[in-house]
């Protein structure tokens, strides 16, 4: 930690967080969704991260604000986590943080960074801009419609598990030249976008969260999730050439059925094509608003 400087703007200084910085986290997550913040149970794990940074926005020896630089791989990285102290918004402190850590991976990182937003936060969306950050997807989430269970019974979703030998088959099917296979390239990590490698899709693999469907015309990963007292299965990802979008989601829609869970989720792009597909296929719009991905690339 100590070979990263220090950033200082007018009494606010920016800094690599310290296990002695945890309260004043605690206090700025308590205020954000109602308490229900995540970082508490990462606090941790971004403190010793020894490939990332957990920064520190700190006035007056206040913790003020903070976020993470995350490295995902040799070629992808990631900015999360940015939080304010809700009293001292609007004082550029988030532009800051995210320009420490972007002068930062400018400095010693490589390949793409990228980060999320939501479309409704119109300074982060300038930060982007400004930043020389460029919009590469669009998403928002949408859910199945529930089908009876006579008409679950009768149908058997075309699923086979990958294995891990069939990894380096699935990222050759995924990439380009056959782009409408997998819409901006980019597959969830769980909150977190990159294109697909073998070393993500290992972790799938491993779980039992991956399959061919219909032998190699389709390729899906679904993890579970809870929904208050119901689990869902939410789509990781869900690649398929256009003309067969329907059917894969039907089938994934079936899938989830007969493993139990009362439905299926996905934070799916929001392109034209495939939201009038959506509906189609049994699936309706859940989050009125969406969820922005930017990315910069070392060139």
């Amino acid at each position: 930690m100590s070979s990263y400087s220090h950033a200082i703007y007018k009494g606010l200084v920016c800094r690599p967080a310290l296990p002695l910085d945890t309260p004043g986290m605690i206090l700025i997550t308590r205020q954000i969704w109602e308490g229900d913040d995540y970082v508490p149970k990462v606090w941790s794990e971004w403190l010793f991260d020894p490939e990332g940074l957990l920064a520190i926005a700190e006035f007056k020896g206040k913790v003020v604000g903070f976020g993470k630089l995350t490295k995902l791989s040799q070629h992808d990285w990631w900015l999360e986590g940015l939080r304010v102290h809700p009293q001292f918004e609007g004082n550029r402190i988030a532009s800051r943080l995210h320009q420490y850590l972007l002068e930062l991976w400018v400095k010693t990182g490589s390949g793409t960074l990228r980060f999320a937003t939501v479309s409704s936060r119109e300074p982060v969306k300038h930060l982007a801009q400004v930043n020389g950050f460029q919009l590469v997807g669009e998403y928002s989430t949408f859910k199945s419609i529930s089908r009876n269970m006579e008409e679950i019974e009768k149908h058997k979703p075309p699923f086979t598990r990958v294995s891990t030998e069939q990894i380096p088959g699935v990222v050759e099917w995924l990439n380009p030249p056959a782009k409408d296979r997998l819409p901006n390239g980019l597959m969830d990590l769980g909150w977190q976008y990159a294109p697909p490698r073998k070393q993500y899709l290992a972790n799938y693999v491993n779980e039992k969260q991956i399959w061919w469907w219909k032998q190699d015309q389709g390729v899906l990963i679904q993890v579970e999730k809870k929904d208050g007292a119901e689990t869902w299965a939410r789509i990781r990802m869900l690649a398929c050439e256009n003309k067969d979008l329907i059917d894969f989601l039907s089938d994934t829609h079936f899938l989830a059925a007969r493993m139990g869970y009362a439905g299926v989720t996905w934070m799916a792009p929001l392109i034209p094509f495939i939201e009038e597909t959506m509906a189609q296929a049994g699936y309706k719009r859940d989050w009125d608003s969406s969820l922005l991905i930017f990315e910069r690339s070392i060139t």
